[in-house]
């Protein structure tokens, strides 16, 4: 198949139901016009989603009821009002908003089905043999504290405490990209510290495993331990730090505007503390230290920064995340002046394998770069203090860009080896080449966020990158309320055209699917014209400008690539491997258009080094590139995302991992996004990372481990049994 320009590919689409009267009239009635009027330019972004929905509903499939099936009578009236066109976007969208969202309605039901699980296994009873001891369940309803909103869980009793915490047995695990399954033996929602102390205490007695899971929005098997050999479960303890509505079950709205802060409790309590607390230097400049519960979502944390006039320097995009989720795995932001989110930690507090509450801070700077980014292995961490900002504002102009000249193409790349749907009419002029060139480099060396997305077979790039500013007076509220109802809408129309896979696999091919998906991505890109005037929010909304692809399950393999100096100039960064990188994947999605195994955007950050030990970015003085692809959990379940990541990366590791005088440089994956699944130079990817990338890094860590524990009275065995597994082990404890 000749790929083609995305806009003809609609148009193609368009004609092909408009050729087929059975298309056309029964299963997509007036989707050839709406393609028509798209490829015309007579639509804009709201309107496209309205007519797409509005296909569904009039198509003789089932897919529209089923899928509204999940919503009541009055939201599905208002949607169906608004579909025709008697009740506007903001009003249906209220129907909506005043509910509780899918993910609160599906939690009830299969809580309740758990809870009927648990009923029916006969409690463990104190100082009798059991599977268990030392626990009791109670099978009276147990209503969690505060912040604990949703559902019903058994109150578990620990021997000689005397307050219960909420948890279920035996109930099944999975990782937000559903690559990671296991069955722990109990997983406990605790609200503060002690709750912890006493979980950490029935493991320490009883020889358990415990790990932590927050939004679990990572995908390598950095969780709990697998099940025991020849059982559907293990025998350790899972501590959830969100509810169970907010940390499993998708669809999940929990960052939009509308939705109420849970109420406070411990372990997601966020307060202002003084230089003394951390045992570090006063701050100036409207910095300020802030002690932040694990349990706390970046949803929270943006809005407690906002009525405080304080923002976190860089962050992550999903909102969802936990503070505790993002720090363990060492997170990055975005921006080639940023580290690391571990790298502004100042104290970290956690409790030990001794079940004892312990801390580390900047008196100690050797163990904190250890402490502040450790997986989870020191102890269930509680609460971590972090340095940030005072409050700037961004100024945003995100903008579609041709894609040759968003990220040129490095410099032995012919116009002839551009992908023929991409590549422009005419070559480039060296003038033309040479100013593309000059304001990449400009974003990427000199804006305090940059980062480049490109959808699958997109002519265009979306550029986002910003600079901030010191003015903080009339500030727009964004995203804020206004992207609600898009929110919505954009999230029934991919549902609807997820939910008719089968009919469109019927006469258009999984490319043009792809570009179906591409098409509907782009109705969602905010665009900022050059005469238009940009944007001005206070800097965490623009840090956390995209929601709701929380809501999308995605496979996502990503690199740290060393940025290296240039030949002749050894300050000056050379961006021809990055560029290179880029180009590759966009090559690699063109050769494979027959499965299209990329069916979600390839996506760029600068970021800066880092002084943590175990960080990826270590060691690189001149910043890194953070590029990563990503597609739909389809690709993954139909068997051709592997083999298509593993090329990528055989060539990202071939072609874009030397300096200019050859030397190699040292790429590492991100730490929760995929990476176990996958060799380098045919070597298990876990092992080249053990015996090279981290050989030295590792026996620091461990050197520095040991010192910390010979403080706090336990031992690197302690942690092992109490923290680790089957990965860890591998990397940090196969001597122990």
């Amino acid at each position: 198949m000749e790929p083609q320009p995305i806009r003809e590919a609609i148009l193609e689409i368009s004609q092909t139901i408009k050729q087929n009267e059975e298309l056309d009239k029964k299963h997509f009635p007036g989707m050839s016009d709406l393609m028509q009027d798209y490829y015309d330019g007579k639509v804009d972004n709201e309107e496209t989603l309205r007519r797409l929905m509005k296909v569904y509903k009039d198509s003789e499939d089932d897919d529209y009821s089923q899928v509204l099936d999940k919503y009541d009578a009055d939201e599905k009236d208002a949607l169906n009002a608004y579909l025709d066109g008697t009740k506007s976007s903001d009003d249906a969208a209220k129907e909506f908003l005043s509910r509780p969202p899918l993910v609160t309605r599906e939690l009830f039901q299969k809580l309740e089905e758990a809870k009927k699980v648990q009923e029916n296994v006969p409690a463990p009873k104190l100082g009798l043999p059991n599977e268990d001891p030392g626990l009791s369940g109670d099978n009276r309803e147990f209503l969690p504290e505060p912040g604990k909103k949703f559902g019903k869980y058994q109150a578990v009793f620990i021997e000689g405490e005397k307050e219960p915490i909420p948890g279920l047995r035996n109930l099944k695990f999975e990782n937000w990209g559903r690559t990671i399954q296991n069955t722990p033996q109990w997983t406990f929602l605790p609200d503060k510290p002690d709750d912890v102390r006493m979980v950490v205490k029935h493991a320490q007695q009883n020889k358990k495993g415990v790990r932590v899971s927050g939004f679990r929005h990572s995908w390598s098997p950095i969780f709990g331990r697998g099940n025991d050999q020849g059982q559907g479960k293990n025998q350790n303890t899972l501590i959830s730090t969100l509810d169970l509505s907010t940390a499993s079950i998708l669809p999940n709205f929990t960052a939009e505007p509308w939705r109420e802060l849970p109420e406070p409790i411990q372990l997601n309590s966020i307060t202002e503390r003084n230089a003394q607390f951390v045992n570090g230097p006063d701050l100036g400049n409207g910095k300020k230290y802030v002690r932040i519960g694990t349990s706390v979502t970046h949803e929270q944390l943006r809005r407690w920064c906002i009525l405080n006039d304080v923002t976190l320097p860089m962050s992550i995009i999903m909102v969802e995340i936990t503070a505790g989720g993002s720090n363990a795995p060492i997170c990055h932001g975005g921006g080639i002046r940023h580290k690391t989110m571990s790298d502004i930690v100042r104290k970290i507090e956690y409790v030990d394998a001794n079940a004892n509450c312990q801390e580390v801070d900047m008196s100690t700077p050797d163990l904190l770069k250890a402490v502040a980014g450790c997986f989870g292995l020191v102890g269930v961490v509680t609460h971590i203090t972090l340095e940030l900002d005072g409050m700037t504002a961004a100024v945003l102009r995100p903008k579609l860009v041709d894609v040759i000249d968003a990220v040129p193409p490095p410099p032995e790349m012919k116009h002839e080896d551009i992908p023929k749907a991409i590549r422009p009419k005419r070559p480039r002029t060296d003038e033309e080449k040479r100013k593309a060139q000059e304001e990449f480099e400009r974003k990427a060396n000199s804006d305090y966020y940059s980062e480049w997305f490109w959808f699958p077979y997109s002519g265009k790039v979306w550029v986002n990158c910003w600079s901030n500013d010191t003015d903080l007076r009339n500030l727009e509220d964004f995203p804020g309320k206004w992207a609600a109802a898009q929110q919505i809408w954009g999230t029934i129309a991919v549902a609807l055209t997820q939910k008719a896979k089968k009919a469109w696999s019927w006469f258009i091919s999984e490319y043009h699917q792809t570009i179906m998906l591409t098409w509907l991505a782009e109705q969602n890109l905010l665009q900022i014209g050059d005469k238009e005037k940009p944007i001005r929010t206070a800097l965490p909304n623009a840090l956390h400008f995209q929601r709701g692809i929380q809501n999308i399950q995605v496979r996502d393999l990503e690199i740290e690539l060393p940025l290296h100096a240039k030949k002749d100039n050894p300050n000056a960064r050379d961006y021809t491997n990055v560029q290179r990188a880029w180009w590759k994947a966009i090559i690699e999605a063109y050769n494979n258009t027959e499965q299209s195994p990329m069916r979600m955007p390839l996506e760029m950050r600068m970021v800066g080094d880092s002084d943590i030990i175990m960080a990826p970015q270590r060691g690189n003085k001149l910043g890194t590139c953070a590029i990563e692809i990503l597609t739909l959990k389809s690709a993954g379940e139909d068997g051709t995302w592997q083999p298509f990541a593993q090329k990528v990366l055989d060539i990202w590791m071939r072609d874009c991992s030397r300096d200019n005088d050859g030397n190699k440089l040292n790429v590492r994956p991100h730490w929760a996004k995929e990476w176990d699944n996958f060799k380098v130079d045919g070597k298990p990817w876990r092992e080249v990372l053990k015996n090279e990338s981290y050989k030295d890094q590792i026996v620091e860590f461990k050197s520095a481990l040991t010192k910390l524990g010979e403080i706090q009275g336990w031992t690197l065995s302690d942690i092992k049994e109490r923290f680790s597994n089957e990965l860890f082990d591998y990397l940090f404890f196969d001597d122990v």
